[in-house]
């Protein structure tokens, strides 16, 4: 069975450079390709593929906020992001918002090939070194900037519980600050 992956992704040498690897591949074809968010939904529309690769940072929209737009407009489309930075985090708001998952620009053709597979048989691609459930829960709060006597009054918990989650978050994150975790929060749509 040949799988239709379709490419949205803003540089033309990225989505070229997609198409010339997956028509090398045996059971893939690539059926369209765009370069704008606001065109993915209409792409996957017309094309129908059975996977859709969807750049994270686009330059009309956020890859994030795509997702639901395409699941709209093409519901039986799997939808793999693709992104420069693959951190869990990422990788775990896509499939929060309905992805199957993040692949990283610098992966190898045989793994992106490996995901585009999974993806199509209905698989959620494993997210690695992702924050836990309650971590998770947090982060929101602190891209609102709420301090964690707030946060603990709306979660139920206490305030040094939520100090605690924090300084979970961002060792595993690589952040050394509150202003890093909120920026951060911030910058993965949270």
């Amino acid at each position: 069975m040949t799988i239709r992956v379709a490419i949205v992704d803003d540089h033309r040498l990225v989505r070229e450079g997609l198409a010339k690897v997956l028509a090398a591949t045996v059971d893939m074809e690539v059926v369209g390709a765009c370069g704008l968010g606001s065109e993915a939904p209409a792409l996957a529309a017309e094309t129908k593929p059975d996977v859709l690769l969807l750049d994270i940072a686009l330059p009309d929209m956020d890859g994030l906020d795509a997702i639901e737009t395409v699941r709209n407009a093409a519901p039986v489309t799997r939808i793999l992001m693709l992104s420069m930075h693959a951190e869990a985090e990422y990788a775990a708001a896509a499939v929060d918002r309905g992805a199957s998952g993040l692949v990283g620009k610098d992966t190898s053709p045989e793994l992106l090939a490996d995901a585009i597979r999974a993806a199509a048989a209905g698989e959620t691609l494993p997210v690695h070194g992702a924050l836990t459930p309650r971590e998770r829960d947090i982060l929101p709060y602190i891209g609102q900037g709420l301090a964690n006597d707030a946060i603990g009054e709306a979660l139920g918990i206490s305030e040094k519980t939520v100090a605690g989650h924090c300084e979970r978050m961002m060792q595993k994150l690589d952040i050394h600050t509150r202003a890093g975790l909120v920026a951060y929060a911030r910058r993965i749509g949270l």
